[in-house]
């Protein structure tokens, strides 16, 4: 991400905290640095109470970034800790302080910086971006840092030149097309700019001075004519053919009763997974299908991400390596639901904040039986689960209605089998006390 859209978060006050955000100067597109250091004056001054989305939109709307902007719901924060590279995805709705509280105390010198980017993006962001110059510009600006910092020494000579003298055309969209012919011009570009904002360090390395001006003179003839947005365009396309650019990918595991590990794949496109890097994408879920979001602490710092699809008999669960992977996964997928979905609202179901755990052995749902109707001064048995209050049953209510269930004293748990809707998943005896015969049996628990 490019300098110009980092800013470094400061307490002013402990009596009334507030945040300043500094942002950046100049336009993109305009500046004679791709990189510009954030700056400090203009300021934006937020309380502790203040939410992220407050933030997003005071940025967007000061028209620091650029004018005119249509796309703002693809616009999200990251925190970044500048020394270990750690990233966590703000959900909108955090407020300042509750970012303060949660992350300021996981290093000891707490040097984050917030980053504005476009993280959510359109099924036809490619058309959709062209009704909106800000944000197309600012992305291209957020893909080619990317692509500097992370795929310059990967990809072929070939793309290196193609993507460094589309961006010298667009940089430069005022110079006649055959500037850089004269040794004149292209010795002042090298000494008062520098090929390094264009191309990688190896790549300059690795060829003789005059070998290698000769072929950005050539490469460069290609694009000499195109205007700025083409370039763009064309940037994105080429850049697509060596990095997905509108999708994240996070490996993980699938809980399906055992583990499969795969590579999730989250874009406009829905919810993904990839198998192999041969294999074509199978479908999981589209966003609107999604119903809720919840994120578990497992032991040992791992998580799972739980999804509620419609449809479907038990959510979709997905285990990861830490917490702030699944943190990170739930924003994305819940800003794809605000773009996408019918609800414009969050879908993320937060924990209790009791700090209580379970310490003793998983409990099943036991209905009423007869020792367990409720009678004359003795309280109606009610489970304390938060997934079956979510799901009343109406049955359990009307009197002489049908009554569904076992006795947790007719279940004898054996050995635990994996994790499913409910939890971990027992395999386990249910003895019929109208039949003596023993029934083998799969025991989801209550979670109590």
């Amino acid at each position: 991400m490019s300098g110009r859209s980092g800013w470094r978060v400061t307490k002013l006050s402990t009596s009334h905290p507030l945040t300043h955000v500094p942002l950046p100067v100049g336009t993109l597109g305009q500046s004679p640095l791709p990189h510009p250091e954030p700056q400090l004056i203009p300021m934006l001054i937020f309380v502790s109470l203040s939410s992220l989305q407050e933030i997003i939109t005071s940025i967007l709307l000061s028209g620091r970034i650029g004018p005119n902007i249509q796309l703002a719901e693809c616009y999200g924060l990251r925190l970044k800790h500048m020394k270990s590279d750690e990233i966590h995805w703000l959900h909108p709705q955090m407020t300042v302080g509750e970012v303060q509280d949660k992350y300021e105390c996981l290093h000891v010198e707490a040097e984050w910086r917030y980053d504005l980017q476009i993280r959510y993006l359109p099924e036809d962001f490619m058309e959709s971006l062209k009704e909106d110059r800000t944000t197309l510009l600012y992305f291209y600006q957020q893909l080619r840092n990317d692509y500097m910092q992370r795929y310059a020494s990967k990809v072929s000579e070939g793309m290196a030149l193609q993507l460094g003298c589309l961006e010298l055309r667009r940089f430069f969209k005022d110079m006649p097309h055959n500037a850089l012919d004269k040794k004149s011009n292209f010795e002042l570009l090298e000494k008062e700019v520098g090929l390094d904002l264009f191309f990688p360090k190896q790549m300059q390395e690795n060829l003789k001075p005059k070998q290698f001006r000769k072929m950005i003179q050539q490469t460069f003839q290609q694009y000499a004519s195109l205007r700025e947005e083409e370039c763009v365009m064309k940037f994105f396309n080429t850049l697509a053919g060596f990095a997905n650019i509108d999708q994240e990918t996070y490996r993980c595991e699938l809980v399906q009763g055992w583990n499969i590990t795969v590579d999730l794949v989250i874009g406009p496109k829905g919810i993904r997974q990839l198998t192999s890097q041969d294999a074509k994408p199978t479908c999981l879920a589209e966003f609107k299908q999604i119903r809720s979001i919840r994120c578990l602490p497992l032991e040992e710092g791992q998580a799972v991400l739980q999804l509620g699809i419609e449809g479907a008999p038990q959510s979709l669960s997905i285990k990861t390596s830490s917490l702030a992977e699944a943190e990170n996964m739930a924003d994305l997928i819940d800003g794809y639901c605000r773009l996408q979905g019918e609800h414009k609202g969050s879908l993320i179901i937060h924990p209790k904040k009791d700090g209580e755990k379970r310490n003793t052995a998983p409990r099943f749902l036991a209905l009423p039986d007869e020792a367990s109707r409720p009678r004359a001064g003795r309280p109606p048995v009610v489970p304390e689960s938060d997934i079956y209050a979510e799901i009343p049953d109406e049955t359990l209510r009307r009197p002489g209605g049908p009554q569904y269930g076992i006795a947790r004293e007719d279940v004898v748990l054996n050995r635990i089998l994996g994790e499913g809707f409910f939890g971990e998943v027992y395999e386990g005896v249910y003895t019929n006390h109208v039949s003596p015969r023993l029934f083998p049996t799969l025991c989801p628990p209550v979670w109590g």
